[in-house]
Order: structure tokens, then sequence, then C-alpha cells
């Protein structure tokens, strides 16, 4: 009867606000998809093993044990694990574009989703880890107006108000935009950007949530951050890996 119910609210609620596609344009007349639709989702390319077990990482080939990259070999990231959900690419890069550049609000409980059903899939005792976004600078906060991240936990505690979060990170550096560095030069613009407020009590555990991994130095650096500050052992999860 409740499902019921739900059903006959999202019906109205369609015909007074449609929605529509972020990605192809065609208005969702089915399903739970808010602001990005079922057919651009699966458009997407999922990650999935074999990968380095460290940064998450796909690896080519059969692995039939545990494996670490080359790169976490020469430099062990700070984080414990990294793991990823789809390649940057697709419906779900649109949809991460559409949040972050369009304030398109409606695809955030899609991308929530698919960043909860990764928590359950990759890091099953997150009830002993508190959720953390990625902080801007509140300069750049202030012109952009949101955090992308912090409202995608927002939506995730929506799906599981079970979820612990955490907001004693931030950033004290306002940063270059890492777009186009290179993986050195990106790695060197964030360090030292990144501090735990003052008079925070830390979690012993932490999972790191942010919209994309390219090389995973901003991640990093929040993680030796947090670590610094006495924080065990710090996990990221990203919707996508670019």
């Amino acid at each position: 009867m409740i499902r019921g119910i739900l059903q006959l609210k999202q019906r109205v609620l369609d015909e007074i606000y449609p929605r529509i596609c972020c990605s192809c344009g065609k208005e969702i007349t089915e399903g739970d998809e808010h602001g990005l639709c079922w057919d651009c989702r699966a458009d997407s390319v999922a990650l999935g093993p074999p990968w380095c077990e460290r940064c998450g990482q796909i690896v080519a080939g059969r692995i039939d044990h545990v494996f670490t990259c080359s790169d976490c070999e020469a430099h062990p990231p700070q984080y414990h694990q990294g793991r990823s959900l789809f390649h940057y690419e697709g419906g779900v890069r649109e949809a991460i574009h559409a949040l972050k550049y369009h304030r398109n609000f409606s695809v955030i409980p899609d991308l929530s989703r698919m960043l909860l059903a990764g928590v359950k899939t990759y890091f099953p005792d997150a009830d002993g880890q508190a959720l953390v976004a990625v902080p801007l600078h509140r300069s750049r906060q202030r012109k952009r107006g949101f955090n992308q991240d912090v409202e995608l936990i927002r939506g995730m505690l929506k799906l599981d108000p079970r979820l612990k979060t955490w907001q004693g990170l931030k950033r004290i550096r306002n940063t270059d935009t890492q777009t186009k560095l290179s993986k050195a030069a990106r790695k060197e613009n964030v360090r030292s950007a990144f501090a735990v407020k003052k008079r925070s009590s830390v979690p012993e555990r932490v999972l790191l949530i942010d919209d994309v991994m390219t090389t995973g130095a901003t991640l990093d650096a929040c993680a030796v951050a947090m670590k610094k500050a006495g924080v065990k052992e710090v996990n990221t999860l990203t919707i996508a890996r670019g």
C-alpha cells in the first residue's frame, strides 16, 4: 500500500515537474532515476577487478593474487584502499558535469545511490567509518555556491540515515585547478592544501568521498592531513575514474 502511494506521488510530481535525463534529454517516466536515465547510466562502463589492491587502478589481463601496481609499490598512497565505480565517460560523466558545472541537483539521488552501492560492495564494514567530503576552499565554495561532494553525502544519508559523517577536514590553500596539470604537478599543487580543524575530535577510520579520481593526488593530500591529525585508516570512494 505504501509503495503504491509513493508511486502515485511520483506520477503526480512527474506531471508537474518532469524528470529529464541530463545526458540524452529524454523524459524519465519510469523507475527511480531522477536526472540520469537507465540507458545513459548503462552507457558508462563499470569498473571491477582485477585491479591494484591499494589504488584501484584497473589491471589488464588475469590476476589470481593480491596485486599492487608499480606506482603504489614505488610511492605508496597514504590512503589504505581506493575504489572507483565507473570509467569517467558516458552518462555518468554527463551527470557529474551537470551537477558540478550546471547546478543540476536532480542527478544527486542517482549519483548518491551509486556511491551507496559502492560503499556496501567495497566497504561493507562502513558502519565503523565516517564519510568525509573533499572540501573546497571557502573562496571557491562561495563562487560555486555548494560543494558537490557534500551534496552527494547528504543524498547518501537520505538513503541510509545510519551512515556516520565527519566535517573536520578543511582546505587551507586555494589551489589551481588540477584539470590540465601533469601527475607530478597535481601532487605538488595540493601538497599541504588540507588540514583538520582545530579542536576537532577525529574518527579512527574515514571513507573519503569524491566525484572523480584522476591521479589520486587530491585524495592522498587529504589522507596525509587526516592521518597527521590522528586518523588511523583512510579509504576512498569515487563515482568515476578518469
